[in-house]
């Protein structure tokens, strides 16, 4: 228990009734800068009486008047404007548009709708029939491999002849194993393609 802090030592909140036993104390002390501030920035009378002999010579000559020529000098555009006037109504369109006969009718979206139904079905066929044999030409692309022929001799070495090619049984087996992987891969395929 010494490792631990006690319950009455842990300070309280101010919100709830208790109090914050000076956890947190600001003070804002001012120093007082003036004098040196005002010897540093002195000048003497001849430097002042020389800035205001410059800028009175600048204002005589004009150089201190800001540039006018972003300043409109007539406001005929503005008065002649009738868009100001209080009770101005904007005249009709040129082309009169109809937007009743500009929507989209029903008939248009049913057309629509049925053509990108057609052409996805389309799409959907095209894939549909290429899919069984492009399907066989991997699957006997693949159990024409030497390394299919490897593992087989491997592993079930009495589906061989003599001479290492296959035997009655080796055609049986390779077929009847071509026909079962022909068939889950399609299965697998149409239950993917039914999402």
């Amino acid at each position: 228990m010494s490792d631990s802090t006690s319950i009455l030592d842990l300070p309280t909140d101010p919100l709830g009734g208790g109090s914050i036993s000076n956890n947190i104390s600001l003070s804002a002390s001012e120093m007082n800068d003036q004098s040196q501030s005002q010897s540093a920035f002195s000048l003497d009378q001849t430097t002042i009486n020389q800035i205001v002999n410059g800028l009175q010579q600048a204002t005589l000559s004009g150089a201190t008047q800001l540039p006018s020529r972003d300043i409109p000098m007539t406001t005929t555009g503005h008065s002649n404007d009738p868009q100001i006037q209080p009770n101005y109504v904007p005249p009709p369109p040129l082309h009169n548009n109809d937007y009743i006969k500009d929507y989209e009718q029903t008939n248009d979206m049913i057309n629509n709708y049925n053509s990108n139904l057609k052409r996805q079905n389309n799409i959907d066929d095209a894939y549909n029939e290429i899919q069984t044999p492009l399907l066989l030409a991997v699957l006997y692309f693949l159990f024409q491999l030497p390394f299919f022929r490897k593992f087989l001799f491997t592993y079930l070495p009495v589906l061989f002849s003599n001479d290492g090619n296959l035997n009655i049984n080796g055609f049986l087996f390779t077929s009847i194993l071509f026909g079962v992987l022909f068939y889950v891969l399609n299965k697998l395929s149409n239950q993917f393609n039914a999402f």
